[in-house]
């Protein structure tokens, strides 16, 4: 029996720490493609500190590339960015799971202000903006991009032979690229992080597609192993 076919289209690291993280017995009942569909790619912009009262990080990419924190405050979406954070020196809390809930809790109880995002070029949740129409004025440094790519031509071999295909999509950019780049989704499962990560898929001939639970990895992860189920039924 042929085993389904995992493709993971985050970048190489993230994907790994993906992969790594789902239990060895549904691990084994997969056969695994990495075929990133972003690079993160530096800007070279540079994080100057000097007028801010803290920061806000939205991903562990922008962790990655800002510099250590020496202590400065840190508002985080996520236990991981806020960890990857923690370990490069920022005194880092965790506000919410995703950008509303972050945006909603800096409202509720406004810390020292002027804050400044750390973030991408392509960005959602316009949280800059909207925080500075809250009454915290926030501005916005992009210190990395993600740069499209196009999927594998190991993944889109898979897809094509009908091989039942697992696909997690974490970004609404990332679902659009998809979609582009394959022209039979019919025996594939697709995985989204949340319902703005869905919305490209929905007009698709996708034969499965599965919202997570949550727009964490924890939530992927559960929905990985239903998936799996699917695919491996007679």
């Amino acid at each position: 029996m042929t085993l389904p076919v995992l493709i993971m289209t985050r970048p190489a690291l993230a994907s790994q720490r993906f992969v790594d993280a789902i239990k060895p017995e549904v691990l084994a009942k997969l056969a695994l493609i990495t075929s990133p569909l972003l690079k993160i790619m530096p800007t070279d912009a540079v994080v100057d500190l000097t007028r801010y009262r803290g920061v806000i990080f939205t991903s562990a990419n922008g962790v990655d590339h800002a510099g250590n924190g020496d202590g400065f405050p840190a508002y985080c979406v996520g236990a991981r960015t806020a960890e990857a954070a923690r370990q490069r020196g920022w005194n880092a809390s965790v506000l919410g799971q995703n950008a509303d809930e972050l945006i909603e809790n800096l409202i509720k109880a406004p810390p020292p202000a002027p804050l400044l995002h750390i973030g991408g070029v392509h960005q959602r949740g316009d949280i800059a903006a909207r925080l500075t129409a809250a009454g915290v004025q926030t501005d916005v440094v992009a210190v990395y991009d993600q740069q499209l790519l196009p999927l594998s031509m190991a993944a889109q071999t898979a897809l094509a032979a009908g091989i039942p295909c697992i696909v997690p999509l974490f970004s609404p950019r990332t679902a659009t690229q998809f979609v582009a780049d394959c022209a039979n989704l019919h025996k594939a499962v697709v995985i989204a992080l949340s319902d703005a990560v869905a919305k490209p898929l929905a007009q698709s001939d996708i034969g499965k597609l599965v919202v997570a639970d949550c727009p964490n990895a924890a939530s992927m992860h559960i929905a990985l192993e239903t998936a799996v189920d699917w695919a491996t039924l007679p």
